[in-house]
């Protein structure tokens, strides 16, 4: 049965995200009321399903508590450190992330945890930015690789939002999500990925594994260009 309050609660945060898509307090709303979708348990089987992402349950893989800090003192290049100015740049700090600890983590509450604090190594990894072109084309790889509900929700929010408010961003808009799209279905799977185990290797080895550009900002801006 339909909770009103979570209809209510859903409707006000995408009123809110679509009048400013910086309320990522109401993105983390539309993130646990997408829990409660029956499509996101046909997700979770799929993963289990799949010979790779499958694999991913039996490991559990966390980021966990991360010395940000120290990231900086790795050598030029490593994906930690590449992540560690990444989010320096953007004022951003790993310990403020908003996380499920109930010392039982269950298969959801691994799935939420892992997708949320690796999403920005996700945008590292790929290339996008944090504007609203750079996170809807990481919502596109997202829909690509994962095929959850909350990708394709926060896609949705993006459009309306360019509709009622910014339609001459409509083609960087456009062409991030198109490439975001393509790039997940070519790319080696990011969910499950021992992101930390991979902080000392050089993020251009890491990319070519993945199928990704070397230089994959590079390849976002000629990508928004076109």
């Amino acid at each position: 049965m339909i909770n009103p309050l979570d209809v209510f609660r859903g409707l006000r945060a995408i009123a809110r995200v679509t009048r400013d898509p910086n309320r990522l307090d109401e993105i983390f709303v539309l993130a646990d009321l997408s829990e409660k979708s029956p499509s996101l348990e046909e997700a979770i089987e799929r993963f289990r399903e799949d010979p790779v992402l499958g694999e991913a349950f039996s490991r559990k893989p966390r980021l966990g508590p991360i010395d940000q800090d120290a990231l900086g003192e790795l050598p030029e290049g490593t994906l930690g450190r590449e992540y560690h100015e990444f989010m320096a740049a953007r004022g951003l700090r790993h310990e403020d992330l908003k996380l499920v600890e109930n010392g039982d983590e269950r298969d959801m509450d691994w799935i939420r945890n892992h997708l949320r604090e690796t999403h920005d190594l996700w945008h590292v990894v790929t290339g996008f930015d944090t504007d609203l072109p750079g996170e809807l084309g990481l919502q596109a790889f997202y829909c690509a690789q994962v095929k959850g509900p909350l990708p394709v929700l926060i896609l949705s929010i993006g459009l309306l939002n360019t509709f009622l408010m910014a339609m001459d961003d409509l083609d960087s808009r456009m062409a991030a999500i198109s490439h975001g799209y393509q790039l997940g279905k070519k790319t080696g799977p990011l969910f499950g990925l021992d992101f930390r185990a991979n902080f000392e290797r050089p993020l251009a080895d890491l990319r070519r594994e993945l199928n990704l550009p070397v230089d994959a900002p590079k390849a976002v801006a000629q990508a928004l260009a076109a």
